[in-house]
């Protein structure tokens, strides 16, 4: 079915709240640009977590354009140009940090509020939490009057492996936002959190390299990696320097940072709707390299999607050693003629999530036979099922893995601490946990169960645990919702189904009689030649009259009730 432009900036929503408000990034930068592109819109950052309260902005925080090619950089020189009547340009350019964007507004030199970037025009309240971080000031010698400084809040590379020893994090910069957006600021204060401003709104400075130098006498940490270009020849050749030296920074950086040097022409270009049209951020291309497939394996996920995945002769790619490759699905597999054994390309799209762009088949052994997808489920034994390109267990109720990422996505969406995938397996080995129910019964299990006993577990953190679970006993309609882990539902859909019905009871009576009016109009539904029964549009199109909630969306909640 295809999807419509008011789903795709649904999904575009989901996304942004994916990599702004949960620091989980499930697609690359590269692959976000092209959703945006497709949908026609531009949407910056993501609306705030209300839990920290709104902090308008003095001026709104919009995000540069982004570009791939020296032919962006071209043409974005020659519109700046020709917007500003002038042949000579300064260019200042600087690393684009990959880090969390913040603004610290000072008055008469006394730090009075910090927040996120948020949607562009409100951000997050997140003063306590920068007042933590090592040398960022909070008194600014001799300024008097209003002043906001923006900048990037990092973590190093080194930092990052030592902090993310239980693979909490996906990388250093959702290391960085999560640590930084936190309730608790003492969170906060032990996390080993960096720093670079590059923006000054309300100082006397003429040019942005003004601005940089004023920065750092004011007491800022300010990148070191600063050049002043007079044509596009400069400009290329810093960002092919940076571009080759990149890993050697320590921190991640995924691009360079264009500005028109002089602030006044800044003040006369403006900013579109959009983007400033004064800025650009020139992105680095994905990273290349070759190594050979030991070995495909099959994940089972929470939905019983069996995900075939790629284990690799460990290969360095941009200073990210990578050892594992996402497969997708079937398909994948046939389409590119992957096969153990292969020598293979691998990219890291957008600098972030590694793929195999295709196979060198000049190296394969010549009886290298074609990959067959298990016809069982490798964790249950239980029988598969094709629906669309994905394959999937049938043993929803019976299979150990699935039970336990149910579980994990349920406590991960109620903010349970202390409930991650080892801890659940650990209980359900034990058989305390056997479905998402038990986490509310597990108190009363274990008041006839010697926890302590156990490695690891002492009185403190099973109160710790406990204290955490009866505090989500009550929670909002949506993040109930999306915690039951429906296939696509995730919070933007399930705020939109929470806003329609507005309480648990008409949802869940709505949702139990989905899977009877899909019966009564099986009459619109044909079976295709390989056994697949088809849902023309009509079948669902009146089932939920919610806007933004299309067909597909519709009959994932039919075949989750119809279980």
């Amino acid at each position: 079915m295809s999807i419509t432009n008011l789903e795709l900036q649904e999904e575009i929503k989901c996304h942004n709240e994916l990599y702004y408000q949960q620091n989980k990034p499930e697609i690359s930068d590269a692959e976000y640009d092209e959703l945006v592109k497709k949908a026609n819109i531009r949407i910056v950052g993501a609306e705030p977590d209300e839990r920290f309260g709104k902090v308008k902005h003095l001026y709104p925080m919009l995000s540069l354009n982004n570009s791939y090619s020296k032919e962006d950089v071209g043409k974005f020189l020659f519109r700046v140009k020709k917007l500003l009547s002038t042949d000579e340009l300064e260019i200042a350019c600087e690393l684009k940090i990959d880090g969390l964007s913040f603004s610290a507004v000072y008055e008469d030199g006394i730090l009075v509020k910090a927040s996120t970037r948020g949607d562009g025009y409100y951000g997050e309240n997140i003063t306590k939490n920068i007042s933590t971080i090592k040398d960022f000031p909070k008194v600014l010698s001799g300024v008097k009057g209003r002043v906001e400084v923006r900048g990037e809040v990092y973590i190093r590379n080194d930092d990052f492996l030592k902090l993310n020893e239980n693979n909490q994090f996906a990388n250093p910069r959702n290391a960085a936002a999560g640590s930084l957006r936190q309730l608790n600021p003492e969170v906060t204060a032990s996390r080993p959190l960096k720093y670079f401003a590059y923006s000054l709104v309300g100082g006397t400075e003429n040019t942005q390299f003004e601005v940089l130098n004023r920065l750092r006498e004011l007491g800022f940490c300010v990148n070191e990696y600063k050049f002043l270009a007079n044509n596009i020849d400069e400009i290329l050749e810093f960002y092919n320097k940076v571009c080759d030296e990149r890993y050697s920074l320590g921190y991640d950086i995924d691009g360079i940072v264009y500005k028109v040097n002089d602030l006044k022409l800044q003040g006369r270009l403006g900013d579109t709707n959009k983007a400033p049209r004064w800025g650009l951020a020139h992105k680095f291309p994905a990273a290349l390299g070759k190594t050979k497939l030991k070995k495909i394996i099959v994940q089972v996920s929470r939905s019983g999607i069996l995900t075939p995945v790629a284990e690799l002769e460990p290969i360095n790619i941009g200073g990210v050693l990578i050892c594992r490759v996402n497969l997708y699905n079937q398909d994948e597999i046939k389409r590119k003629d992957i096969r153990e054994g292969d020598i293979v390309v691998v990219k890291r799209a957008g600098d972030v999530i590694p793929k195999i762009v295709k196979v060198d088949k000049s190296a394969r052994s010549p009886d290298a036979p074609e990959y067959e997808f298990p016809e069982a489920c490798p964790e249950c034994g239980s029988g598969v099922e094709e629906r669309r390109a994905e394959v999937r267990c049938s043993g929803e109720n019976v299979c150990k893995v699935q039970m336990i990422e149910k579980v994990r996505h349920f406590a991960s969406c109620f903010n349970i601490t202390g409930f991650n995938s080892k801890k659940i397996e650990f209980f359900s080995d034990l058989g305390l946990i056997k479905e998402i129910s038990d986490i509310f019964t597990l108190e009363e299990k274990l008041s006839k169960f010697n926890l302590e006993e156990h490695h690891g577990w002492g009185k403190q953190s099973i109160a710790n645990l406990l204290d955490s679970i009866n505090s989500k006993r009550v929670m909002t309609l949506d993040r109930f919702i999306c915690s039951l882990g429906i296939e696509y539902i995730g919070p933007c859909m399930a705020k939109l189904l929470a806003q329609h019905y507005k309480s648990y009871e008409n949802w869940y009576l709505a949702m139990t009689q989905l899977p009877a009016l899909r019966r009564a109009r099986a009459c619109a539904s044909y079976t295709r030649s390989d056994g697949m029964i088809v849902h023309p549009p009509e079948a669902f199109s009146r089932l939920i009259k919610i806007n933004g909630i299309g067909d597909m969306i519709t009959a994932s909640l039919i075949w989750h009730f119809s279980e």
